[in-house]
């Protein structure tokens, strides 16, 4: 991957050839790795490696173990770091580079794997604390640094295109994800488990810069709604792991994430869509969203009733089957919509290059911030009835 500051080479004419040459000989030659195509596609495998399959696990419910309380509470943990990482992470960005902060990101994701597998195969429970730890301190450093890349490197009239195929790798992950998960549980009926004083001088500068993009009005409106594009998922993946047999999840997380890549492409065809102005697709993808979440919400409180009324592991032979594990399928779909709607956002409300990588941290935080809570309040025995309740009042 390269800086978006790096420029081509360009090859020195001879004295021979000045007089002889024409303007379009002195033009940069372009370097095919330096597009933003191939930069996308760098960010797009890093994303598929890292977050996608991390998605992936937690899309069967709970890491795929058999109750959702440890995972939630490692999650909430892991969240709870990642706000503070992603709040710096245009701060280190700056410092080190998009590309060596990209890099370190995904560094705690094996951790969070392996915590999961040790605790699934030996009952080991410190494991996933540690691992989420340590996933989320570095995650929050590759969140900032993907979303400054993806949102910094396209042109704006490509933006939403470029956005939804970087989401396609992540969700890509999901389907290898939900691939493996189906081969291994189909038999699966029921459920189961510088100098440092300049460097201060330096964050203290960014973080007045930060504060300063934060006061706007814009931004501050839009708040609640970066706090909730993470808000559903552990509630969904606490719903998931507890009403549905182990290769019903399985099935799915990869429905899940086909589905997510088809919307993802047909919301950023319809961002790119010059015969509209931007406020019109602004304005009108996210009335037909909020209609899209609050109706499954509102269909979610339903099916919530009935299944803590009479809970069990349903599986894809069973009668009302469908109703419940339609729904997953579509608060999945709802969750990306949510997603590539708000970073298109982000793009479009920055004013200079310098404000991407703050307001993708910025953003990136508040997500983080919401998933921490939801995590919290899933990581516990509470009635599941109750999570629900909040998620419809935060539609």
């Amino acid at each position: 991957m390269t800086d978006s500051s790096d420029k081509s080479q360009v090859a020195e004419p001879s004295p021979q050839a000045v007089g002889n040459s024409s303007e379009s000989d002195y033009e940069p030659k372009y370097n095919w790795f330096r597009g933003v195509f191939f930069q996308a596609t760098v960010v797009g495998i890093s994303a598929f490696a890292a977050p996608g399959l991390w998605n992936a696990m937690n899309s069967v419910g709970a890491g795929g173990q058999q109750t959702p309380f440890l995972v939630m509470a490692g999650n909430a943990l892991l969240f709870s770091l990642m706000t503070v990482t992603c709040l710096t992470g245009s701060i280190v960005a700056n410092r080190f580079g998009l590309r060596a902060t990209l890099i370190f990101g995904t560094t705690g994701y094996v951790l969070y794997s392996a915590a999961l597998y040790t605790n699934n195969r030996y009952g080991v429970e410190w494991f996933i604390y540690v691992g989420s730890a340590a996933c989320g301190i570095t995650a929050g450093l590759f969140w900032a640094a993907e979303g400054a890349i993806m949102l910094s490197y396209p042109e704006p009239e490509k933006r939403g295109k470029y956005l939804a195929y970087w989401l396609c790798f992540r969700n890509s992950g999901g389907i290898l994800g939900g691939i493996i998960n189906l081969a291994f549980n189909a038999n699966g009926k029921s459920t189961g488990k510088l100098d440092w004083r300049t460097y201060i001088v330096f964050v203290v500068l960014q973080l007045k810069a930060l504060g300063r993009l934060t006061r706007r009005k814009e931004i501050l409106l839009l708040t609640p709604y970066f706090l909730y594009i993470n808000w559903c998922l552990p509630y969904i993946g606490s719903y998931v792991s507890l009403y549905f047999s182990v290769r019903a999840r399985a099935l799915a997380s990869l429905v899940a994430a086909l589905a997510q890549i088809i919307a993802s492409l047909l919301l950023g065809t319809f961002l790119d869509w010059a015969k509209f102005s931007v406020n019109a697709r602004a304005t009108g993808s996210f009335i037909a969203m909020m209609a899209l979440i609050g109706g499954c919400w509102i269909w979610g409180t339903i099916i919530q009733r009935e299944y803590t009324a009479n809970p069990g592991g349903l599986d894809w032979v069973d009668d009302g089957f469908g109703r419940g594990w339609g729904l997953y399928i579509l608060w999945q779909v709802n969750w990306v919509l949510t997603y590539n709607h708000a970073y298109w956002l982000i793009g479009s409300l920055a004013r200079e290059p310098a404000d991407i990588p703050r307001l993708t941290s910025y953003v990136r935080a508040l997500e983080s911030a919401g998933q921490c809570i939801s995590s919290g309040i899933s990581s516990t025995s509470t009635p599941v009835s109750i999570p629900v309740i909040l998620h419809s009042a935060t539609c």
